[in-house]
């Protein structure tokens, strides 16, 4: 037991070191308000942990129908949680205080009221790692400890752990790939390397790729700096790199393939704006919201002496190299995969300006304050410049002014340090570091994230108000699941742009919020389709543009609005009501498996209206395949004929310039339908660098991005459903537009009443997560059948107990082909190449396991160097 006592002190001074580094954010828990950012913190990551704990324990690992339209979420969410480490740790832990009824049913509420323990637990996790790899670097347990809390203890952790929480455990993976690059040239002992890269690979595959080039950046300057007088020969380090980490990365394909399919089956369109190799950026001394440089690092950068620490010239010139790399919007880039610049890798500076300072400390005895005073000097004058030229620079808020503060504080004590005897320097700067680190920490999340970033704003009254979780709303889907008895059907609703709302409120609907979704249904809302959704933005889908052939195509049999909303879809009839809601139910709803007599091709309506899309796929099916395809269904009533009055504007060959506060055209109809819709179908660009605005079409709104967001979409082709009406107003603001293409099409939805009243011909439809079971009653000898169920690979379907082909239906959905008489039909998903990269992954581990095995029996590994270059 006395053994286990120092690693039991030192976890728990890390745990200790955690919870006061969250201290604001803890104080913040007891106020009821909780470490989720109001963003991509509520919408994302509370409702895709609630989501996996859901299905995960319920022994569904693969797919879900409670994912927007459905989705792989072994695959599509591996880029969160669903191959987490941490979360997985953390999901285990809940489902047994769950099982013992300790806590109550899980909740999106309860994982955030968790967060800021999870943070805590993990951060503690990041300090023994860092400590861990500081030790075994040779530096001593004070400076070690002190390394470590520089880096861990960061402003970016708590960023990430607040925004984008999977991003916080990138801070655990970087020292265990480094501790393992350590092992080859140290011991020529690969084994911690192989594992850390299957662990990385495994748990997330996007950070694995940014912890590999940060990995690679500190391997590189590695084979120029030896630390050791005896270490691997560069040539062997490499080999030994080269077979580990293949081997490594051969152990997570069971996870990585899925993952990587999934990345490479999304769509995001191109970023389209300029990247420019360097610019000004935040403050790295006083302001940033990423990375803020302590002072005793610049101090030490100063210090010639210290070079000849080999320790301090590897974390040094690494150091001075990414602060560097910081100001370039290209290197950001290139660590988000070569699209739009992100502030996501930064986490490197920390370590090393933490493992320069641990180094640099346990050197400090031996300067001597000739060599201080001069150092001391140009960081006043270094940090003097970097105030004077930000012209942004204001302290008037306690985060500069404790720099400012830092900056005073690290100086006296560094100056004074060499008057005390040698025992007590290190303990003195040790405590003013450890004091700046806690106090840095805490003003962030005051200031950075709560104030700044409206974390603030997320509490409980949050989660369960009328802007995340409306009680009225909920109120209406209880009445509807109550009385709804079909297997599959969707409520149209979201709160505000929430695109996640199905999942915390419980339902079955038509919207969803990821990096990465399906790119066969984000083609059939942006291209195919053209479906509205309300704003523009990527990585989401939304709604059905209130477009009822739609509606009822994919099961959309409920919506509810507010009171005043006008946009309703056609044929929808009021189904109950609250005081500011209605809910409303689909008159025309079809089956969710429907035969397909009439067969189309996508090439014949490429350059077709959207309603004539539709028609197609109310009438038949629409396959990608070569094939004799029918002729298309009459577009009848077609185009309508309209002229053009301009309102508070001029447009001439297709340019809009509207010079009042709000203007654009008028569409006069010659002839108004006298039931049914409109589909007005335009193209819209903005000629203005850098603005946003609003869209409205009479009844309809709907916004559109700035050029420069990095949320555009650049989808300009728009069609937009309205109510039959004579006169078709089209506004926007104050500005030039083009707009073009302008079409009419006219919907009386006569076609879709015609297939509402055909007979449902199957039966035994039952869905559960990876599982469709449907049998159809095929007497009419139709050769395929329409299910609305989104096509990725990974579905394989018998129908009677024969294997048949899975085929891509209607741009985004399945279809299988039908034999005559009654069909069993059975679907089952698993993700794609899960049998083969299982295999590769087992065969991998089993070859790795063998390998070291060997290399230990025939002497290759060499135990740690004693000797180590100091000077």
């Amino acid at each position: 037991m006395r053994s286990f006592r120092p690693y039991l002190l030192l976890t728990s001074a890390f745990l200790a070191m955690a919870a006061i580094g969250h201290g604001v954010f803890l104080f913040q828990w007891t106020q009821n308000q909780y470490m989720a950012g109001p963003n991509d913190g509520l919408a994302q990551m509370m409702p895709f942990k609630q989501l996996l704990y859901d299905h995960y324990t319920r022994g569904e690992f693969f797919y879900s129908f409670d994912f927007g339209l459905g989705a792989g979420i072994f695959s599509e969410l591996s880029y969160y949680f669903s191959t987490s480490f941490v979360y997985i740790t953390t999901l285990l832990i809940v489902y047994l205080l769950d099982a013992l009824q300790l806590i109550g049913d899980p909740d999106v509420l309860f994982w955030a009221n968790a967060s800021v323990f999870i943070s805590v637990a993990r951060l503690s996790i990041v300090l023994i790692a860092a400590y861990a790899l500081f030790r075994y670097m040779r530096i001593t347990r004070l400076s070690a400890f002190i390394g470590a809390s520089i880096y861990g203890i960061s402003g970016m952790y708590f960023r990430h752990a607040a925004f984008w929480e999977f991003f916080a455990d990138a801070f655990i993976w970087l020292p265990l790939l480094i501790f393992g690059a350590e092992k080859i040239f140290r011991e020529q002992k690969p084994g911690w390397f192989m594992f850390a890269v299957a662990i990385a690979m495994i748990d997330n595959f996007y950070f694995a790729y940014i912890n590999f080039l940060l990995t690679g950046i500190y391997i590189l300057f590695r084979l120029f700096i030896p630390l050791e007088k005896t270490e691997t020969k560069w040539k062997k380090a490499i080999v030994l790199f080269l077979i580990s980490g293949l081997v490594g990365a051969g152990i997570s394909m069971v996870s990585f393939i899925p993952s990587v399919y999934a990345f490479l089956n999304n769509h995001r369109p191109e970023f389209q704006q300029d990247i420019l190799w360097f610019e000004e950026t935040e403050n790295i001394l006083f302001m940033s919201r990423y990375i803020l440089l302590p002072a005793m690092f610049v101090l030490f950068l100063f210090i010639p002496t210290l070079y000849k620490v080999h320790r301090f010239r590897l974390f040094a010139l690494v150091g001075i190299f990414t602060a560097v790399l910081y100001h370039s919007p290209m290197v950001g880039s290139i660590f988000n995969g070569f699209s739009a610049p992100q502030h996501r890798w930064e986490y490197l500076i920390s370590f090393v300006a933490a493992g320069a300072i641990a180094s640099g400390l346990d050197y400090f005895h031996k300067l001597r304050l000739k060599e201080i005073v001069p150092a001391a000097v140009l960081t006043a004058l270094l940090y003097g410049w970097f105030a004077w030229q930000d012209e942004a620079l204001e302290f008037t808020t306690l985060y500069p002014r404790l720099a400012l503060a830092g900056l005073v504080v690290t100086l006296a004590a560094a100056l004074a340090a060499p008057a005390f005897q040698q025992r007590y320097q290190k303990p003195l700067l040790a405590f003013v570091l450890l004091a700046l680190v806690l106090a840095t920490a805490n003003v962030y999340q005051s200031e950075k994230l709560l104030d700044n970033a409206d974390v603030a704003d997320v509490d409980e009254a949050l989660i369960t108000g009328e802007d995340y979780d409306n009680q009225e709303v909920r109120t209406l889907i209880d009445e509807i699941q109550e009385r709804e008895t079909a297997e599959m059907y969707r409520i149209d609703w979201m709160e505000g742009v929430r695109n996640n709302t199905p999942i915390v409120q419980e339902f079955q609907g038509l919207s969803a919020y990821s990096s990465i979704l399906n790119k066969n249904l984000l083609y059939f809302y942006l291209y195919d389709l053209e479906i509205d959704m309300g704003r523009e933005s990527v990585s989401r889908y939304a709604t059905l543009g209130n477009r009822s052939n739609l509606h009822s195509l994919l099961q959309g049999n409920y919506a509810i609005r507010e009171r005043n909303d006008p946009n309703v879809p056609f044929g929808f009839r009021k189904f109950a009501a609250t005081e500011n809601f209605i809910a409303y139910q689909n008159r025309y709803p079809l089956p969710f498996a429907r035969p397909a007599f009439q067969v189309y091709q996508e090439s014949q309506l490429t350059n077709e209206p959207p309603l004539l899309r539709e028609h197609a796929m109310l009438s038949g099916i629409v396959l990608d395949e070569n094939i004799s395809p029918e002729p298309l269904p009459d577009r009848f009533p077609g185009e309508a004929d309209y002229r053009v009055e301009e309102a508070d504007a001029s447009y001439d060959e297709g340019l809009l310039e509207i010079s009042d506060e709000t203007g654009g055209i008028d569409l006069l109809l010659d002839e108004v339908p006298e039931e049914g819709d409109l589909y007005i179908s335009f193209h819209l660009e903005n000629t203005a660098a850098d603005q946003g605005f609003p869209l409205e079409v009479n009844e309809y709104r709907t916004t559109r991005k700035s050029n420069q967001s990095i949320y555009k979409t650049f989808v300009d082709d728009l069609t937009i459903r309205i109510k039959a009406a004579e006169r078709i107003e089209i506004r926007m603001p104050e500005g030039t537009y083009k707009l073009t293409d302008i079409e009419i099409v006219k919907e009386p939805y006569a076609l879709l009443r015609e297939q509402n009243a055909l007979a449902d011909r199957t039966s035994h439809l039952k869905i559960d997560g990876s599982q469709v079971d449907v049998t159809y009653d095929n007497q009419e000898d139709a050769p395929f059948l329409n299910l609305s169920i989104p096509y990725e690979r990974g579905w394989q379907a018998t129908i009677n107990g024969e294997p048949v082909d899975v085929l891509k239906a209607n741009y985004a959905f399945l279809a299988v082909p039908l034999k005559d008489g009654m069909n069993e039909i059975e679907l089952r998903y698993r993700p794609p190449f899960f049998l083969a990269s299982l295999s590769i992954s087992l065969v991998s581990l089993a070859s790795g396991l063998l390998w070291l095995r060997r290399r230990k029996q025939n002497g290759y590994d060499r135990h740690e160097p004693k000797d180590t270059m100091t000077n």
